[in-house]
């Protein structure tokens, strides 16, 4: 999670009503930049999507309306999709439908496929719940043919394992058992062994259909202890569970209880109560038909127990939130007539004593604001003729920086890059008189590579300074040739552009390249990220620019007392061009930077 400090907030306020809960939530993060703080909104709004219904659909609004605000599309169509999800949990069924169909709307707009395949899998659920089993499978499918569309392998995974649970519902367990050894190559490429661990649970619901029971539970068993060694202690008791069911339908009674018993132990320990009122339950039957009635009997008193024990905390949480709620009303209205009360009686010796001082204070006020305005508008003099030097003095200096990289990359082409291409003939020529030779010393090879390699490097060094996409094709072809140069295996870079049809004036693109160009240097140099995502956008009169990164992220008030090399260029070119930037970064959470620019 990338922001802990939310958890902690949302922990503190859970007795609160929602009304308030929302409030301190939005007051916490009121200092932020409002595309961020739509961000976090949406972040704090995904730790209650089931547990707060209100607050939830509360924080979404909220951050629907900044990103509306900011033209952020993307950050809306998250929103909606999380208004979806809580929605479903909430059983708000007309909503959920309406809410899912509108994301996936809106994230096509975006060209986002990983984020549509997203939404697809979750409406596929929500069509299975309908019992629409022609539109769920249909929304397995499509999210399946967008998640390759992007090779996101994660989401392919999920929906064909979504597909794989269609089949066995309808009781097509050779189709279903298909599909989850696909789902769990697919699992297995990736590394995900608890995903690996859901696969091998559905396979052995399908091996013991087909009353393959040795089968099913071999699957089980592997599927216990992938989860054991993941510590997932909930999942490893319900795959006992399991076995014990599978037990069940092959008629190994004591097989079964032994397994209860071990599900049992370990439900007590982590206190999972639902789960160990299943274990009574499934107890007190095997004992039953096995004659037992005695410990029947005793499983069935605990049954029993454990039932009015988990009715009675519910009930007493219902309660609880009642009475919190009210009252906190109740203080609400004896604070309200206390300080009607109050306001009265200051408000009578308030009138009386304000009549003395008005005439005073408007006197007085005259005079100081006439002084404050003469004072104020000569320091606005003063401010505007320092602002303009500084204006003109960014410019002249970011303009023969230009200037001065032109005029190396031309020397470095038209000289140093024209020497080595001569030098490279003559030894090309050499080598061919010496290939007459027995043998070509190797001297005379490595001169070459080294010549080859100097030359290319000459130009590689020109290119950078002045890219030829920049000033042929503009910005974007510049900024997409500079990305195909640094991505590779080891650092995946993601680029989004919308809106950016018509080119801006050279010294503009000039300009924000160089950004790009510094912010990917310091990622690569000191973030230690694999994934980099650029996003330039393009709405009505502003640009924006946003890079983040899954790196190592740093502390940014350490950074503002240091203020590097590196951050001043950036801030200096920004300001250069009337923009602002912000950044959004700490140890271990990755870095988020937001450059918006006036065009």
């Amino acid at each position: 999670m990338r922001y802990p400090a939310i958890l902690i907030l949302l922990l503190c306020l859970n007795a609160v009503s929602a009304q308030t809960l929302t409030d301190s939530i939005i007051k916490k993060f009121t200092h932020e930049h409002d595309t961020i703080k739509a961000a976090k909104y949406i972040e704090c709004a995904a730790l209650i999507q089931n547990k707060d219904y209100a607050n939830c659909i509360k924080l979404c609004d909220a951050a629907i309306a900044l990103a509306q605000k900011n033209s952020r599309p993307f950050l809306v169509a998250d929103a909606t999709f999380l208004k979806g999800l809580t929605s479903y949990f909430a059983g708000e069924y007309d909503a959920t439908l309406n809410y899912y169909l509108t994301a996936i709307r809106q994230f096509d707009q975006l060209h986002n496929n990983t984020a549509q395949a997203k939404v697809y899998n979750e409406l596929g659920f929500f069509y299975r719940k309908q019992k629409n089993d022609t539109a769920a499978l249909n929304s397995f499918k499509d999210a399946y043919r967008l998640a390759m569309a992007d090779h996101n392998e994660a989401v392919m995974a999920t929906a064909v394992n979504n597909q794989g649970v269609w089949a066995q519902d309808r009781g097509d367990h050779y189709t279903a058992l298909q599909l989850f050894k696909q789902a769990q190559a697919l699992y297995i490429k990736l590394g995900d062994s608890i995903g690996v661990s859901y696969t091998m649970d559905y396979s052995a619901v399908s091996y013991a259909a087909q009353k393959k029971y040795m089968l099913a539970t071999e699957l089980q068993t592997e599927s216990y202890y992938i989860r054991l060694r993941q510590k997932d202690t909930n999942a490893a008791s319900l795959s006992v569970f399991s076995l014990a069911e599978i037990a069940l339908e092959e008629g190994k009674q004591l097989q079964a209880k032994n397994y209860l018993l071990q599900c049992l132990a370990i439900s007590e320990r982590i206190k999972y109560k639902e789960l160990s009122l299943q274990c009574y339950k499934k107890l007190a039957e095997i004992c039953n038909n096995a004659g037992d009635a005695q410990s029947a009997y005793r499983y069935h008193v605990r049954y029993a127990n454990l039932n009015e024990e988990i009715f009675n905390e519910k009930r007493s949480k219902q309660i609880g939130e009642l009475q919190t709620k009210y009252e906190t009303d109740k203080r609400l209205q004896q604070i309200t007539i206390l300080t009607k009360d109050m306001e009265l009686k200051d408000n009578r010796h308030r009138i009386q004593r304000n009549l003395f001082i008005s005439v005073l204070m408007l006197i007085l006020i005259a005079v100081i604001a006439f002084y404050f305005f003469y004072k104020g508008k000569k320091q606005r003099e003063k401010d505007q003729a320092i602002i303009f030097e500084k204006e003109q003095r960014s410019k002249a200096i970011i303009e023969t920086e230009a200037k001065e990289r032109m005029r190396i990359a031309r020397d470095l082409h038209d000289g140093i890059a024209q020497t080595m291409t001569a030098a490279k003939m003559q030894l090309e020529h050499f080598m061919e008189e010496s290939g007459k030779m027995p043998q070509i010393p190797d001297s005379l090879k490595f001169a070459y590579d080294l010549v080859v390699d100097s030359a290319r490097e000459v130009r590689t060094i020109s290119h950078s300074m002045i890219p030829n996409a920049l000033i042929k094709s503009g910005l974007v072809a510049a900024v997409r040739d500079f990305v195909n140069r640094m991505g590779n295996e080891k650092l995946k870079i993601n680029l989004i552009v919308l809106g950016l049809e018509e080119r801006f004036n050279s010294n503009t693109e000039t300009v924000i390249f160089r950004v790009l160009q510094e912010l990917i240097s310091n990622i690569i140099k000191h973030a230690q990220a694999n994934e980099i995502t650029i996003q330039l956008i393009r709405e009505n009169n502003e640009l924006t620019l946003m890079v983040e990164d899954n790196g190592r992220g740093f502390d940014i008030e350490k950074a503002a007392v240091r203020d590097g090399i590196g951050l001043k260029n950036i801030r200096s070119r920004v300001e250069y061009l009337n923009g602002s930037v912000s950044f959004d970064s700490a140890p271990g959470k990755g870095t988020t930077i937001v450059v918006e620019i006036p065009v």
